[in-house]
């Protein structure tokens, strides 16, 4: 499938997307992200593609949502269902159920910072930072932010970084929780690729329903989960992977997933 704003390529189990506007410091535009929900898409429909890797051309991650596109003059409405098409990018990252890693390279900041919570891995060059911008332009957070920025650092933190909408250096996102693993930008993508490479070779739909059930315990109870890890669990325990580990462990040696 061709794409006007982003790079899509598959080198074997592994697909990278590139957001691609490094003139403009890749801003999230409408068409940016169609382009990035159809890649998400075209990733969870290939059963080749075990896991995804989202990155930015040039010197940035992305610079955020395109002001100029949400400073046209549309109605209310119309505005409404715009943003709601970028806001899909997040949710096709959230709801991919296979892993998906961040390697920010710059600035990841307003919406782009929000893809990066959404992520499974977070990894970023010494060069990365990132911001809850909005409140310098009166708007509030969106792309999930509420949601999930106080899940990974807690509500004093979030409302720090959401009423003073700073810009927070790749060393404090580790800190805070918010990135896995910091490298130096020469290092960046075979970083990324190592996290990659490990995860694609691990049994992709128990993990892709571990990343499910991560996410619904936001809005769960003890009891639930339990209820939905034991069927989860039932129906695992009928795929190759499950059948491939328990021999290996049996065998002594490591286990060959294939996915499946």
């Amino acid at each position: 499938m061709n794409y006007e704003r982003i790079l899509f390529q598959k080198e074997g189990s592994i697909a990278t997307i590139t957001f691609h506007d490094p003139e403009k410091l890749n801003p999230m535009s409408l068409h940016m992200a169609e382009d990035i929900r159809s890649a998400l898409d075209e990733c969870g429909r290939d059963e080749e593609i075990r896991a995804a890797i989202l990155t930015g051309a040039g010197r940035a991650f992305s610079a955020g949502g395109d002001l100029r596109e949400i400073r046209k003059k549309v109605s209310p409405l119309a505005f409404r269902d715009g943003i709601a098409q970028v806001f899909k990018a997040t949710l096709a990252i959230a709801d991919l159920e296979k892993p998906v890693i961040a390697a920010v390279n710059g600035p990841a900041v307003g919406v782009a910072f929000n893809m990066v919570l959404a992520c499974d891995i977070v990894v970023a060059s010494e060069a990365a930072s990132f911001s809850e911008i909005f409140v310098h332009i009166g708007l509030i957070p969106d792309g999930g932010a509420h949601f999930l920025l106080p899940r990974i650092i807690g509500l004093a933190k979030a409302k720090e970084l959401i009423y003073t909408g700073k810009m927070i250096s790749a060393q404090e996102a580790e800190t805070l929780g918010l990135v896995n693993q910091v490298v130096p930008p020469d290092k960046l993508n075979s970083a990324a690729r190592e996290w990659a490479d490990r995860l694609a070779k691990g049994p992709t739909r128990a993990i892709g329903m571990a990343k499910k059930l991560l996410h619904l315990s936001f809005q769960s109870h003890l009891a639930e989960m339990i209820r939905m890890e034991t069927e989860i669990q039932t129906l695992l325990r009928e795929t190759e992977d499950h059948q491939e580990g328990i021999a290996a462990f049996f065998e002594k040696r490591s286990p060959l997933f294939k996915g499946k």
